[in-house]
């Protein structure tokens, strides 16, 4: 099946293209993959992203049935998508990602105002995103594409986030790639999506969190193997 377009719904970070360069660059033929930054706008919530990406697929001549590849914070977003606007999305690749906070108790208590001000040390780069020197560069200035003041929303955003209702109701397609060696998204975070979807299908790549900048071509192969699933 070809696709005149997939949407690829970022990270935390927001950006587009930034970390999605060689992924986008391996695109198979059939495929045209358009990163979509999320607006750098402390005020606005899933919900409120949810509306924004909406608005702008209405508003395009391109606006139908749209296949998501949304990776770690993008998730529920892709979720909510599907749920509040069926007929533009024709299914959904989740990666690395959660339809319920996965965060521990504490992370609501760390101060994250004065951690995301921090530049993200190598180590902590390497151990929990999987990235060498040259992508934890990456991933810094990726962070640079949205306000303190939005970076700090969003995490705000994922730890009380809960659309597994809105997971439990969906028709479309679902795919879940799921990298083995995952440090940021914990395993129980995939059961919990399965559990309210039973018909999400799991694939998965060994690799660390950042399995699409890592293992861009596993992805794509994943990808096109679960359409001939389906």
């Amino acid at each position: 099946m070809s696709f005149s377009g997939l949407i690829f719904l970022p990270g935390l970070d927001g950006s587009a293209d930034l970390l999605v360069a060689e992924f986008s660059k391996l695109s198979p033929d059939g495929y045209q993959l358009v990163p979509f930054a999320l607006p750098d706008d402390p005020t606005l919530d899933y919900e409120g992203l949810c509306e924004h990406v909406a608005s702008y697929l209405n508003d395009t001549c391109e606006a139908g049935p749209t296949h998501f590849i949304a990776e770690s914070f993008s998730g529920p977003l892709a979720i909510l998508l599907a749920h509040r606007h069926p007929h533009l999305v024709s299914r959904i690749t989740l990666v690395a990602t959660f339809a319920k906070s996965p965060a521990p108790w504490f992370a609501r208590h760390l101060p994250w105002r004065w951690l995301i001000r921090k530049e993200l040390p190598n180590f902590i780069a390497r151990y929990f995103f999987g990235a060498d020197e040259e992508l934890a560069a990456g991933l810094r200035f990726a962070m640079t594409a949205s306000s303190h003041e939005t970076l700090v929303h969003r995490i705000q955003c994922l730890l009380d986030v809960d659309v597994t209702k809105e997971l439990a109701v969906l028709k479309c397609p679902i795919d879940y790639i799921r990298p083995t060696r995952d440090r940021l998204v914990p395993r129980h975070a995939v059961s919990t999506i399965t559990a309210a979807n039973p018909n999400v299908k799991v694939h998965e790549i060994i690799g660390p969190h950042l399995i699409v900048q890592t293992q861009p071509q596993k992805v794509w192969d994943c990808i096109r193997d679960a359409e001939d699933i389906h």
